[in-house]
């Protein structure tokens, strides 16, 4: 355990360590994490008017060695933690995270103005599976605090904090994608603001590059929501969903056989 960790709530002054954590040293000037960075700068500044909390980072020695990051779900009455993290390094198993969600719990009991000024009924999480080196796993640290599964999913957890309570998930509507013209015989990439640094180069830049394999001359189009929402919004997609010749790819980019696969069957149709 490390004893002098100090957590603060993420705000503008502090926006940058929050942005830059994830963010491994040997990639800070990697020109792709920079445009991750700077599309979770544009999250983060929304979010937080929005909401006016998002999430907390834990400090040590005055440098940033931790995070948790949430959003509240009015309509579930419930908060979801999006990521808790904690860089690879000399402060791994030090009780960071336990440090960082006890936070987060003791402070959801307050009044906020995100459930009419009541505490919500739980916290959700869906951990994101595989672990690094010395790592903890994500969905072991989140079922050793008490967590529960929720339905036949091992990732899909949730934490009541009122008596009885047990999450049930609304069913989420399908993505069904509008087709336009314009979009045959090529590609278009959603990106913009979004709260993972890691989401344009490890995800939308592996779409593209698993799609110029198949074919390095067909035209890929990237459209950013902060500069064409309205391009995203005629089309009813979001950040991160991937168009090939009029057609919404379901395949997920880290399965790069399934997610090739359908591109070029869909392309085949061109």
């Amino acid at each position: 355990m490390i004893d002098d960790i100090n957590v603060e709530d993420v705000n503008e002054a502090n926006m940058e360590d929050l942005c830059w954590l994830c963010v491994p040293v040997e990639k800070r000037h990697d020109p792709d994490f920079i445009k991750g960075v700077e599309d979770k700068k544009k999250w983060a500044a929304q979010m937080l008017r929005k909401w006016g909390s998002i999430a907390k980072l834990a400090y040590h020695n005055r440098g940033p060695v931790g995070m948790i990051q949430y959003k509240p779900v009015p309509d579930e009455r419930t908060v979801h933690i999006d990521c808790i993290w904690v860089p690879p390094g000399q402060c791994l198993r030090k009780g960071i995270a336990t440090r960082l969600l006890s936070s987060l719990m003791e402070d959801v009991k307050k009044p906020r103005s995100w459930f009419d000024k009541e505490p919500p009924f739980g916290l959700v999480t869906k951990t994101f599976p595989g672990e690094g080196p010395e790592q903890y796993s994500a969905r072991d640290f989140f079922t050793g605090k008490g967590f529960k599964q929720i339905g036949e999913d091992p990732d899909y957890l949730y934490y009541p904090l009122r008596a009885g309570f047990v999450y049930r998930p609304f069913e989420k509507k399908e993505v069904k994608y509008v087709p336009q013209d314009e979009d045959k015989g090529k590609v278009l990439i959603s990106c913009g603001p979004n709260g993972c640094p890691a989401t344009y180069p490890f995800f939308l830049k592996r779409m593209e590059k698993y799609i110029r394999e198949i074919d390095p001359e067909v035209s890929i189009r990237w459209i950013d929501s902060s500069e064409e929402c309205d391009e995203l919004e005629k089309r009813n997609i979001g950040i991160g969903d991937c168009i090939v010749n009029a057609r919404l790819i379901r395949s997920f980019v880290l399965d790069k056989e399934s997610f090739q696969k359908e591109v070029k069957e869909i392309l085949k149709h061109e």
